[in-house]
């Protein structure tokens, strides 16, 4: 038996009113999703849920239609939703992830581990969520049922985005946008690669972050190591495969980080990476099954991993898989 499960999509028909929009989600996914969110606000102080009115006002009501949809379909209350969905600007110690990009003769591919806890909660709600408007793609996440936010996502217009958590002596800051629903506007808004560059390192944000972007060609393919208010970028050398994990490596030296698993483990997943693909040529093809063998690889998989996704922009394909080990857990 393969260590991953293959998971389930679930479509959004972006053409349907918000009260239909959901109509979908099988059953078992908003139990899941249930499940998900009631472990993640076990961590949010109670003191904590006035901060989704601040979030409300940041993102200038953006999201504030759909927030209460999701929160109806999961049965909670639309703030618990709201401050799930901004749960990595709130619990950074809690996120990890190790990402490739790497250049292949049909455009590029990005491989990551999404390192998360809950992970058994999430991995058992993970659903690729597409939303579509009239047959087309317009934008897809590797998400649970009442998911706003985006960790690992994939545009319509043929770029993908993946979060890496990142400590940053900066610190953060709560005046600026949350990550998880900063991606998602930059999944919805910027229409090429070029323009979601430099939404992604202008933008100032309420938590430091590694974002990997990768585009529909082999030269689209950048880490943009982001503080709050700062940015850096930090490209392949021509065709190297671009490795993310939990450090910057431009804008600050690399360090094996105190504290957390995801942290103490960065440095070697990195080299680890870098090894398993030091031979890689732009001119070979690489199938998904050798990906999530090296993705589940013991030097890289953690504890934590929740999720398995791969994405290639250029034929808007997004895959996501789950530890085999976690969803076995749920029966």
């Amino acid at each position: 038996m393969v260590p991953w499960v293959e998971r389930p999509t679930i479509e959004v028909d972006l053409d349907k009113p918000l009260a239909k929009r959901f109509d979908s989600v099988p059953p078992e996914a908003i139990e899941a999703g249930r499940r998900l969110l009631a472990g993640v606000m076990a961590q949010v102080p109670a003191a904590a849920r006035w901060l989704a009115y601040g979030v409300r006002i940041r993102t200038a009501n953006r999201f504030q239609a759909e927030t209460p949809a999701l929160a109806r379909l999961v049965q909670a209350d639309w703030r618990e939703v709201l401050l799930a969905n901004t749960s990595y600007d709130l619990t950074l110690a809690f996120l990890g992830c190790s990402t490739v990009a790497l250049p292949t003769p049909h455009g590029p591919v990005l491989a990551r581990n999404m390192d998360w806890w809950p992970e058994d909660l999430l991995a058992q709600a993970s659903y690729i969520l597409r939303f579509g408007r009239r047959d087309k793609l317009q934008l897809a996440s590797a998400g649970f049922p009442g998911a706003v936010g985006v960790v690992t996502g994939l545009s319509g217009q043929g770029f993908a985005v993946a979060l890496n958590a990142v400590l940053s002596p900066d610190g953060s800051d709560r005046t600026g946008y949350p990550v998880l629903l900063f991606l998602r506007r930059v999944l919805e808004d910027a229409p090429d690669f070029d323009a979601a560059l430099a939404m992604i390192s202008q933008q100032h944000l309420a938590a430091p972050a590694l974002i990997t972007l990768v585009g529909n060609t082999n030269q689209q393919r950048v880490v943009i190591e982001r503080t709050c208010r700062r940015s850096m970028l930090r490209w392949p050398h021509s065709d190297e495969p671009l490795v993310a994990t939990n450090d910057y490596r431009a804008m600050f030296p690399p360090s094996e980080s105190a504290g957390a698993e995801i942290y103490q483990t960065t440095c070697h997943r990195y080299t680890a990476l870098c090894q398993f693909f030091s031979q890689h040529r732009p001119d070979r093809l690489v199938d998904d099954a050798e990906l999530l063998y090296i993705l589940t690889d013991p030097s890289i998989v953690q504890t934590i991993t929740a999720q398995h996704v791969l994405i290639r922009p250029r034929q808007l394909s997004i895959r996501l898989f789950t530890p085999t080990r976690l969803m076995q857990e749920s029966t």
